[in-house]
């Protein structure tokens, strides 16, 4: 997965609906210099990003290189295009390239004092590697704004000097959209259906941003920080949707995930990157708080409606930490399912759709008031974690053969399946996969290397074979645990017969095995 800077935080964000219907007329300002965007400038406090905007973090550390050299060399860039509304001039398209550009300024690239206030101070290690990356690279090829800044006015032929006396002078040429809120919004929808185009999650969250999902999903991607979308509702719903949008990102998002793998304390629902964690949360706040529309589906985002006062947005977040105190943490109802058995294939990479297949599941489960299928699912846990390790490669597969649509409810059919089986061996894998409606010859493919080095993935590999055969094992059903996130202290000979708080009469269960099981 490609590495991406995230400049969310240079520019701000406001929401069209609380400008005047009418707009003002469009100001004759063709262009822009640099130093219009300094801090402090009237024209950088005014500028912002539509709300519904796509976050600013789509670029890689080599794109904000090539972006800035460009500029202050001189080449063609295309034009920004804003609306100018009452109080503020919107950026409807070129937010990447003002971004980088305030970046290159502050010296921030995610990880400095804008974003730092941005987010509450809370920066992820990730971020923090890509920002410093991006600064090396920018430093090593054009240098600092600052010590630029300092060249101008200076006698020089040597290259800096040159880009130092050229830098204030080189224009970032203006289109501006004529019209009201309305029209705004349409352009920018026509603006990005061409060069890179939306995709389909970006779409979702543009057109349904005011659902439950949708701000669901934002709040609990950044833990409650950055940007509040929910900022319409009133202060004890927002107060709220920030405490649940914390909680949620701790379970399924810490922690971060290391290449190459070096430990199976992996998150639930893989990276916590905008672009890749807010597709998961779409789904997997649909499948925990809605009833599916029939036994083969899951739910649909898309039946989700608009919430006036934050109230359905709340319901979907409890049900959304509901689900994943299910799936892990300490509580005493948690299965404690290991991500690394469950929802990574062999090399510790996330999948999402074994996530989400769980997930609709147990959502299932809990919607039905079904308490013994987890206990069911508990008798059967070691024939399931047995097959999902032996088989992952094979799975993969599967779900590459598998249209998009029918990915969470074959994978929550596997799962299904898997418990409700009466053997007590390990599944054949062509029955399994049969029942789920896959038929043909099942080929397990490994890619050949002529290469003497161990790659990444390799690597990574050769570490989750090895530790998973160390890895503790609950003794009640002898699934795996997952010690660093959900784990209870068993008395073996019970407290009601008279057994001591003492080492040798402890073991480390899961929680649902403790309470559920033991009792």
């Amino acid at each position: 997965m490609a590495q991406r800077v995230n400049l969310d935080a240079m520019i701000r964000r406001e929401d069209f609906a609380r400008e005047l219907t009418d707009a003002p007329a469009p100001e004759t300002v063709r262009e822009l210099n640099i130093s219009q965007l300094l801090p402090n400038s009237a024209i950088r406090r005014q500028l912002r990003k539509p709300e519904f905007q796509r976050e600013t973090n789509h670029w890689t550390p080599d794109q904000v290189v090539k972006f800035l050299t460009s500029f202050i060399d001189g080449d063609v860039i295309p034009s920004i295009i804003l609306w100018r509304s009452t109080n503020f001039i919107f950026v409807i398209d070129g937010a990447h390239r003002l971004s980088a550009l305030c970046a290159w300024i502050s010296d921030d690239y995610g990880d400095r004092t804008t974003s730092k206030e941005f987010y509450a101070d809370e920066i992820s290690q990730e971020q923090m590697r890509i920002a410093n990356r991006t600064r090396r690279l920018v430093e090593n090829t054009i240098g600092k704004y600052e010590d630029l800044d300092r060249l101008v006015g200076k006698a020089g032929t040597d290259i800096a000097s040159i880009r130092a006396g050229a830098m204030n002078t080189r224009p970032i040429f203006l289109q501006t959209v004529v019209g009201n809120a309305k029209v705004a919004e349409d352009s920018f929808f026509a603006i990005n259906s061409q060069g890179t185009p939306l995709d389909e999650t970006e779409t979702y969250l543009i057109k349904n941003r005011y659902t439950p999902v949708s701000i669901g999903a934002r709040a609990i991607v950044r833990a409650g920080r950055g940007h509040a979308y929910w900022s319409a509702f009133n202060q004890k719903n927002q107060l709220e949707i920030i405490k649940l949008g914390g909680q949620i990102h701790e379970l399924l998002f810490e922690p971060e995930v290391t290449t190459p793998l070096k430990t199976l304390d992996l998150p639930l629902a893989g990276s916590k990157s905008p672009v890749d964690a807010l597709a998961v949360l779409i789904d997997y706040l649909a499948v925990c708080a809605m009833k599916p529309v029939k036994a083969d589906d899951v739910a649909d985002a898309d039946e989700f409606k608009n919430d006036e006062t934050g109230d359905r947005t709340l319901e979907v977040l409890k049900a959304g930490l509901g689900i994943a105190k299910r799936i892990t943490g300490n509580s005493s109802e948690s299965l404690g399912l290991h991500p690394a058995v469950y929802f990574s294939n062999d090399k510790g990479k996330h999948s999402r759709f074994l996530f989400l297949g769980m997930s609709a599941l147990v959502a299932e489960k809990v919607r039905n008031n079904d308490d013994g299928w987890f206990r069911e699912f508990t008798l059967a846990r070691k024939r399931v974690e047995h097959f999902l390790l032996e088989n992952k490669s094979v799975i993969g597969v599967v779900l590459q053969n598998l249209g998009k649509r029918t990915r969470i409810p074959k994978m929550r059919e596997m799962f299904r399946y898997l418990v409700d089986m009466n053997t007590n061996t390990v599944p054949d894998p062509a029955e399994v996969f049969d029942h789920i409606g896959m038929t043909g010859k099942i080929i397990n493919l490994t890619a050949r290397t002529k290469s003497s080095r161990f790659s990444d993935d390799t690597k990574s590999q050769i570490y989750y074979r090895q530790a998973i055969e160390s890895a503790l094992k609950c003794p009640i059903c002898h699934g795996l645990l997952d010690t660093t996130k959900s784990v209870s202290y068993d008395h073996i000979t019970p407290v009601r017969e008279k057994g001591l708080g003492i080492a040798n009469n402890g073991q480390l269960v899961h929680p649902y095995c403790n309470s559920g099981i033991k009792g």
